[in-house]
């Protein structure tokens, strides 16, 4: 994986990753909130299917009590025994009178059994206790007498194949009286998990122990975390794919930064009426530690474009300075030219932040100079012409380059202190062709000698290039035809060369 796909995905894997501790991590929580919700499902449909069953029972008993003698009379009898046909709650019924009782089944035929130490909640005229069988014993009381009803077996909140030992307790509450239908254990901590309305006034609570959470829900939970995963790993990739290359090399450009990958690599201008080196433009290389080099068409736009040419630029000028400082200079005008953007040129702190620099390797500032490019436009000329001449005040030299490639360099020259002009290329490759673009050469020329510039030739390769500046009045040479951008350590021994050439022959 290089660096670019590393730096890429770097921050989409460690969110992965995190996201995945995190929702591991989350399962306690995730099981307690879907057990939750699924008790809450199986509450309300108990409600749906109870509800008005268990409310009716009282307005039963009351009709019934209106009905019978309470002597328990073969009619009484006979009017219980058609209740309970008719009623979807009761099974059982008895009815005691201050003389007897009688059930469904005759007179003295108690069917209802005693369950002795059994608490009992109360209600009004209610009184409500557990009953065999998961079924609930209701005592309801009248001045005459009492009926008890033994209701229909109460569904259970949950299945028996659900059930682990002491996991839940499940118990009916009024106010503050409480009765269990599944009992608590002691040695068991239990958490509240959901509550029901059972009557009017009557409501079923359900608690349950941390195994009782996981053992039921297990399989949910495990479903529920598989999305989650899902939804992170597509979140994440599109999260990687939706940062895009500019995202990356802004990053790879700031380790870049700290890592001192950025090169300044030297190429000679050479001043071709006498073959002595004058000066050289700074082409900056960015190296990785592993030998990879990044275009600058890469990576020089993006710096443009976040604003990181600012801290490149200072990089750059940095290690010139300290390179300048190892050389033997015997040109008085000798220069290392930078290259900067207009942006850079309209920063208040850019003129005062180079001064520093220098000072900082004891440069002379006319050893400095900066060429500002085309690709993109000036947008406060007032400011820029204020920061240019604060540069030149200090002797550091501002020139165009890549003249008449990019935004109105040519009207800059009007409004700028700008005295130096830089053909490109583009326009020089065109020497000795019939491109129309060598006819623009001939006009850049003619304007820059008629507006009193100096002029430096970029990219020539060949003898009858230079000849042919020469003959229209250009010395100042930069190219293959003298020499390659290069490491500090080759161009020093490069300009040695040449300055033991020149004073040979001077």
């Amino acid at each position: 994986m290089n660096n670019i796909t590393w730096v890429r995905w770097k921050q989409p894997l460690f969110i992965f990753i995190a996201g995945i501790v995190l929702i591991i991590a989350s399962t306690e929580i995730l099981s307690f909130f879907l057990f939750k919700y699924e008790v809450k499902r199986r509450l309300d449909n108990l409600q749906y299917f109870y509800q008005d069953r268990y409310l009716s029972i009282g307005g039963e008993i009351e009709q019934l009590a209106d009905a019978v003698s309470f002597t328990c009379n073969d009619n009484d009898i006979a009017l219980m025994r058609n209740h309970i046909e008719e009623s979807p709650a009761i099974q059982l019924l008895e009815l005691h009178t201050k003389s007897g009782m009688c059930s469904i089944y005759g007179n003295d035929s108690e069917l209802v059994k005693k369950m002795p130490n059994q608490a009992t909640i109360s209600d009004n005229k209610f009184a409500i206790e557990s009953y065999l069988h998961n079924r609930l014993k209701i005592t309801i009381s009248d001045e005459r007498g009492m009926f008890i009803v033994i209701t229909e077996p109460f569904e259970q909140v949950f299945l028996r194949s659900e059930l682990c030992s002491d996991c839940y307790a499940v118990e009916l509450h009024v106010e503050d009286q409480f009765l269990s239908l599944f009992e608590k254990e002691k040695n068991e901590t239990y958490f509240f998990i959901a509550s029901q309305q059972f009557t009017k006034r009557i409501f079923l609570n359900v608690y349950s122990s941390k195994l009782g959470v996981t053992s039921l829900i297990k399989a949910d939970v495990i479903f529920v975390q598989a999305i989650l995963c899902i939804i992170l790993l597509l979140t994440c990739l599109l999260l990687g794919l939706l940062k895009g290359q500019n995202g990356t090399l802004k990053e790879l450009i700031y380790l870049g930064l700290k890592n001192k990958e950025f090169i300044p690599f030297y190429q000679p201008i050479v001043d071709s009426s006498s073959q002595q080196v004058i000066g050289c433009e700074i082409l900056v290389r960015w190296i990785k530690k592993n030998g990879e080099i990044i275009s600058p068409n890469l990576f020089i736009p993006i710096a443009e474009y976040n604003g990181q040419i600012f801290e490149l630029t200072y990089d750059l000028l940095n290690q010139v300075s300290a390179d300048i400082g190892k050389l033997a200079l015997k040109h008085p005008d000798f220069y290392v030219s930078l290259n900067v953007i207009p942006e850079q040129l309209e920063d208040d702190n850019f003129a005062e932040n180079v001064f520093k620099i220098l000072k900082k390797h004891q440069i002379e500032a006319n050893n400095i100079a900066f060429e500002v490019t085309e690709r993109t436009p000036f947008t406060n000329l007032k400011k820029a012409e204020k920061v240019i001449n604060q540069l030149k005040s200090q002797n550091i030299d501002i020139k165009l380059d890549d003249a008449g490639t990019g935004y109105g360099g040519f009207s800059y020259l009007q409004e700028l202190p700008i005295d130096t002009l830089k053909i490109d290329k583009m326009f020089v490759e065109t020497i000795g062709t019939n491109d129309v673009k060598s006819k623009i050469l001939s006009s850049i020329i003619l304007f820059g000698k008629n507006a009193g510039l100096k002029m430096i030739a970029e990219g020539v390769e060949n003898q009858e290039q230079v000849e042919y500046l020469n003959r229209k009045g250009i010395t100042l040479i930069q190219g293959y035809y003298y020499a390659k951008p290069m490491p500090f350590e080759d161009f020093s021994r490069y300009y040695e060369r040449n300055l033991a050439t020149y004073e040979a022959h001077d």
